[in-house]
């Protein structure tokens, strides 16, 4: 995976990533808004940057859903990425960690819902 390609993803706000984050994703996964055009199960870098934090973390992710550009309902365009790699469940926690509860999305996911991706 030292090949990867690196995704950067600043999130401005605790809704943002509240919006961002994929419960349903068996091992954890984050949402990233993108114009760039990615393949299902195509290995990334993501270094990400959580609200009210100065340094971003790095994880190894795989690409497990895609909305392309002009999707049916504005659905933003992007990304779905499952963490993988000897970090991944700490950077899960991470993220469950700084989820605000008390932000309600109702379930909404940048557009996406479902049950769980393998």
């Amino acid at each position: 995976m030292s090949d990867s390609l690196v995704v950067t993803y600043n999130i401005q706000t605790q809704l943002e990533l509240n919006l961002s984050y994929m419960p349903f994703i068996k091992n954890g996964g984050i949402f990233i808004p993108t114009n760039e055009t990615y393949s299902l199960g195509e290995h990334v870098l993501i270094e990400l940057t959580l609200p009210g934090h100065n340094e971003s973390q790095k994880v190894h992710g795989r690409v497990v859903w895609i909305n392309p550009k002009n999707a049916l309902y504005q659905i933003y365009p992007g990304i779905g990425v499952e963490f993988v790699g000897d970090n991944a469940k700490s950077f899960h926690e991470t993220i469950k960690a700084n989820i605000d509860n008390t932000h309600d999305v109702g379930g909404y996911v940048y557009g996406l819902s479902g049950d769980q991706v393998s």
